[in-house]
């Protein structure tokens, strides 16, 4: 059977454009007819797409491979952006209406890194408002009654659809993946700071973190690559250089790796079916994957990372509560009311946790290459009212830990369950080379 363009990964793209297997040109003008198509039919997972941006960008490219230069590592590839990310070609909204129609001057970091490596901008995907709680109207591909997840709603729901082979999102508090585990697509959201956010709305200095939807762990290390690093305007990168990652996924762990599969203290939230599915996990591994629980502090943390976000949010939006508060919902009317609330001295001292809570997995990751635990509370909630419950992330974003999803489960109806891993802080490369590992294990394990 023959492959479509929506089936193809990451690196099928850059292979067969690259090579001229496929025409630049009319291979992405063809696929941006079906996502359109397809898209506005169903998923709602774009906001804002051009044709020719796109055929723009697909010229530069040919003009590039005409001059003999060198094919970058997403040459051709499409890209969906959330919207929160600035682009000069396509407006930036932030899921909200008091921003309709704006334009950036500049591209934001991550956006001009893609391009240079040869991305293609295919168009900006769904945000909640200013990527918070408030939903968008993307839908769950997996089932068009239920929700994608947010705040990254159209970023993970464009790359289950197939209309882009990897998506660009960001997180706070659970916005990769969540949303990621919803759509049964991988996800990471990388360490903080590893990843420059100049250009990208500022919800929360303290805690945003970019992150990344794809097809495959080999995917992600590649988008992950190609914008990495220091840029000289994100002080949180300051002095970080481009992350090797495709290189480190492609090596051999030197020992078998570790891991250790936590509960968590919200383990009775999570549904049944959700607990006999990650049991099920548990049991192809028998005896390899040890069960641990997450002392009860850890909860402590749900609570800084409320105060911080929450304060920090309101200093984000405050022309936007000043002069545009009646185009807020009202749901973030009321959030922002009480955020205003805040004591200075709790949101300062909660904002010093954070270091804390970053290396108190340590004695964790002395032992194991990654703490494995359920990466939502179950598949994804029927309805668009609500994008799911964030708490399964929200002590290891506070942490600025990296993160994985792992498509591995589904429930009785077919809708994705995902499998959370988390790795020391800064050592990403390790958690992606160990979860290739797990990846293949699982494979193997699961068709016998």
């Amino acid at each position: 059977m023959s492959l479509t363009t929506a089936d193809l990964s990451l690196a099928d793209w850059q292979e067969r454009l690259s090579t001229g297997a496929l025409d630049v040109e009319k291979t992405l003008e063809d696929h941006l007819r079906f996502v359109r198509a397809a898209d506005e039919a169903a998923v709602q997972a774009f906001v804002a797409m051009d044709d020719q941006a796109v055929l723009s960008q697909a010229l530069d490219l040919v003009s590039l491979k005409h001059r003999g230069e060198a094919h970058g590592a997403l040459f051709g590839v499409p890209v969906g952006l959330k919207d929160i990310i600035d682009t000069e070609d396509l407006p930036t909204c932030h899921g909200s209406p008091i921003h309709e129609g704006r334009y950036a001057i500049a591209d934001a970091t991550v956006a001009r890194r893609i391009r240079e490596a040869g991305g293609v901008v295919l168009g900006k995907t769904a945000t909640t408002e200013f990527a918070t709680f408030h939903p968008a109207k993307t839908r769950n591909p997996h089932n068009l009654d239920h929700t994608p997840g947010g705040s990254s709603s159209g970023s993970a729901a464009a790359v289950a659809a197939g209309f882009v082979p990897v998506a660009v999102g960001t997180q706070t508090n659970g916005s990769v993946i969540r949303p990621a585990s919803f759509c049964g697509v991988y996800g990471f959201k990388p360490s903080y700071g590893l990843v420059p956010r100049t250009g990208i709305f500022d919800q929360s200095y303290s805690l945003d973190q970019v992150g990344f939807f794809a097809k495959n762990l080999q995917d992600l290390a590649t988008i992950a690559q190609v914008v990495s690093g220091d840029d000289g305007l994100d002080p949180a990168c300051a002095g970080l250089a481009p992350h090797r990652f495709v290189d480190l996924l492609k090596q051999e762990p030197p020992v078998p790796p570790k891991f250790c599969f936590v509960r968590t203290p919200w383990w009775d939230q999570v549904s049944p079916e959700a607990q006999e599915a990650y049991q099920a996990f548990l049991d192809i591994f028998e005896g390899q994957i040890e069960v641990l629980a997450l002392p009860d502090v850890v909860t402590k943390a749900v609570a800084w990372h409320s105060t911080v976000n929450e304060a920090e949010l309101a200093a984000g939006l405050s022309r936007e509560w000043l002069h545009h508060r009646d185009q807020l919902s009202q749901p973030m009317q009321a959030r922002l009311a009480k955020a205003h609330q805040i004591p200075a001295v709790d949101y300062l001292l909660a904002k010093a946790r954070i270091p804390h809570v970053s290396t108190a997995f340590e004695e964790f990751f002395e032992k194991y290459d990654a703490i494995l635990c359920p990466a939502a509370l179950g598949s994804a909630p029927r309805g668009l009212e609500s994008t799911g419950n964030p708490i399964m992330q929200t002590v290891w974003t506070f942490g600025g830990l990296p993160c994985v999803n792992l498509p591995f489960l589904a429930d009785d109806q077919g809708l994705p369950i995902g499998v959370q891993a988390i790795g020391a802080f800064r050592q990403d490369g390790r958690l992606l080379r160990s979860l290739r590992w797990l990846v293949k294990a699982f494979d193997e394990r699961s068709t016998t």
